[in-house]
């Protein structure tokens, strides 16, 4: 068939699936580019008819296309045709089919060639499945599904825009965001809009945004930038928002029950605290009243539990009214050292001893004097009605790297394990008459200061309690 070795050569060794044959389908040849292409031998090839390996979809056009150029209407055509591999698979081919002469002689022979494009077609088929298995997503979702260009303008936004915010999906489109944004919020979102970009390429952001009956709700928006692989710069962006107006409210509703719920509790334990000692008042009033007589015993008491009643009422608008701190560096040796000199008077009465250890290199904090000041006497002179006869109290400052320590530790006679749990909450106190606000007000002293407590006991052996407050940064830098 071939004239020219050359030209024989060329099609066995194409990687091109080829035929070639007399117009009239006799004496077809394939080169082993077409017997991979579709999996079988010359020979199987060879006892096989085009129709038998062609998809039956395909086939009459490819027939109709032939007819063209048996009529000499045409002396080529080019198709995209499927074909019946040997294992059943279904391979997709580009087929160029042309009419050409032989040489010296004239007659006609058909040359084919396939363009294997199997696997772009079933990429092109898993991404078309994809996309439309993310856009029936995307339209029944409940939450807002958006695509934007990069300046936030609309170009897509999922059907659930109606149920949230009243508006079409059309209506939206080529809008920005910042038209419907509540205005106290436009320019923290603006911040946000900003910060998106190649390095940040996700964040979260609450706002409310405007319905199309003029109402506000609020949304909470997933916002995630889409990096163009080929520049690293935003192509597109991408929100998914959702109605969060029902968490706000319930959120809202549950903070005023609790704020609610600790006003009654505190209402119900003051008073119970006020009732305690205005018991013994009224009794013993009554009892002057009746004597007609001032008994010096009486009166003593009832000037004791008017004395309980203006502790308990200074301590508990010190817990609730605001504390207007005046902050300087403190030097907590000192200021320590102050508070010890106070309480030795009352140690020394009960046959008490306190023992402060001084640390001259302790480096100074930022805080308020007159707070911390209350915090020391405060745990100083607890640790001190714990102390039973010849008790003793260990005060000691240490450095770390990042803190000043003060240790206050006692001999006393200790708290029991299930009752270290509730120290520091109001109206509960290990002392007959405590309040238990002294204490809890030291627990929000040294939060403020950034500090922590920690209250250390064993029932009969005593109690320490350690303090950390941060060390000032100029101190903590040298």
């Amino acid at each position: 068939m071939f004239n020219s070795t050359h030209l024989k050569e060329v099609f066995y060794q194409s990687r091109i699936p080829q035929l070639i044959g007399r117009i009239d389908f006799t004496n077809m040849q394939y080169n082993p580019a077409f017997c991979d292409f579709l999996g079988f031998t010359m020979d199987e090839l060879a006892a096989l008819s085009i129709e038998e390996v062609s998809h039956k979809e395909d086939l009459a056009n490819d027939v109709h296309l032939f007819r063209e150029i048996l009529s000499g209407r045409r002396n080529e055509y080019e198709i995209e045709k499927r074909y019946i591999h040997k294992t059943g698979e279904i391979k997709t081919g580009i087929l160029n089919v042309s009419k050409i002469k032989a040489q010296g002689t004239e007659e006609e022979y058909i040359l084919a060639q396939i363009i294997d494009i199997t696997e772009k077609k079933h990429m092109e088929t898993v991404l078309r499945e994809s996309e439309q298995k993310y856009r029936l997503l995307a339209e029944h979702s409940s939450d807002v599904i958006a695509l934007h260009q990069v300046d936030f303008s609309y170009q897509y936004i999922s059907p659930s825009v109606k149920a949230v915010l009243g508006y079409e999906p059309e209506e939206l489109l080529g809008k920005n965001p910042e038209e419907f944004i509540h205005p106290d919020d436009i320019e923290a979102m603006l911040i946000q809009h900003s910060l998106i970009g190649p390095e940040n390429t996700s964040m979260l952001v609450t706002f409310r945004c405007k319905k199309k009956d003029g109402n506000f709700i609020w949304l909470e928006s997933t916002i995630k930038a889409l990096i163009d692989p080929l520049t690293g710069e935003v192509k597109e962006i991408v929100t998914v928002s959702r109605d969060i107006q029902h968490r706000i409210e319930t959120g809202e509703r549950l903070r005023k029950s609790e704020k609610l719920a600790v006003v009654g509790q505190m209402a119900a334990a003051v008073a119970h605290e006020i009732r305690n000692p205005l018991t013994p008042i009224k009794g013993f009033m009554q009892i002057l009243n009746a004597e007609k007589e001032i008994n010096p015993v009486y009166l003593g008491i009832v000037l004791d539990e008017l004395q309980r009643l203006e502790v308990i009422i200074s301590e508990f608008l010190t817990m609730a009214k605001p504390h207007a701190e005046k902050t300087s560096l403190v030097q907590i040796n000192s200021l320590v050292g102050q508070v010890v000199q106070l309480l030795q008077t009352q140690a020394l009465m009960k046959n008490h001893e306190i023992d402060f250890i001084s640390n001259k290199s302790v480096p100074s904090i930022i805080g308020d004097p007159n707070s911390l000041k209350q915090v020391f006497m405060n745990v100083i002179q607890n640790a001190l009605d714990a102390l039973s006869e010849k008790g003793r109290i260990d005060v000691s400052i240490c450095v770390d790297e990042l803190a000043v320590i003060i240790k206050i530790k006692d001999n006393g006679c200790g708290i029991p394990e299930e009752r270290l749990l509730k120290l520091g909450e109001p109206f509960y106190s290990t002392k007959e008459k405590g309040t238990g606000l002294g204490l809890m007000i030291s627990y929000r002293i040294i939060e403020s200061h950034h500090g922590k407590i920690k209250v250390e006991s064993e029932e009969g052996r005593g109690t320490i309690v350690t303090i950390w407050l941060p060390i000032h940064q100029k101190n903590n830098s040298n």
